[in-house]
């Protein structure tokens, strides 16, 4: 079931509490944030739960909360955003004073800095959006740490593959057929 009420309470800029009140106070709840899992099985003894998620209070994003009475039941999100912005998160290093988040794409020599920010003291790890829309293929991703002397230190790199959308299917059109009980069916294009 889609719990359609929560609260959101900012912690600090890069952290918040989700509050739901699920309808079976020990039923499962599963969290999903733009399309994927952020948190779950949640399992608590109350109907009223509060959960801390690293979300950055500048952020938007598309929230959906699932609420079971009982395990059997494991879902997906209802709307899977397109994956050309994804969610970029490291663990934090205690000696930086700033990260620097650089992306190279496949077949291309240069990479290029996509954004530069400052430690913050009492972070765990961080968690942004990646700041610009990527195309198609591959990409390469590495995060640096940065002292206050300036020496850079790669703290996290991976790849990410970006997905062309499908196509967006034709309309239907169904109209009466030549007699009662039949139907025609066409694909239109759409001009």
């Amino acid at each position: 079931m889609l719990n359609k009420s929560f609260r959101i309470t900012p912690l600090d800029s890069s952290r918040c509490n989700i509050g739901w009140t699920c309808p079976w106070p020990t039923g499962v709840s599963w969290l999903f944030i733009n399309g994927k899992h952020a948190l779950g099985p949640v399992l608590m003894d109350t109907a009223e739960r509060v959960v801390p998620v690293s979300w950055s209070a500048s952020a938007i994003a598309a929230l959906e909360i699932h609420d079971f009475p009982d395990m059997n039941v494991v879902p997906a999100a209802i709307e899977i955003l397109p994956n050309t912005r994804p969610t970029i998160q490291w663990r934090c290093v205690e000696q930086a004073a700033r990260y620097r988040l650089y992306c190279r794409a496949f077949g291309e020599a240069n990479e290029r800095l996509l954004l530069e920010l400052p430690a913050r003291a009492g972070m765990d790890d961080y968690q942004i959006t990646c700041p610009v829309p990527l195309v198609a293929g591959w990409h390469f991703f590495h995060v640096e740490a940065v002292d206050t002397y300036g020496n850079e230190s790669i703290c996290h790199a991976w790849n990410y593959r970006v997905w062309d959308l499908p196509k967006a299917t034709p309309p239907l059109v169904v109209t009466a057929g030549s007699a009662p009980g039949m139907y025609n069916f066409i694909l239109s294009e759409e001009k």
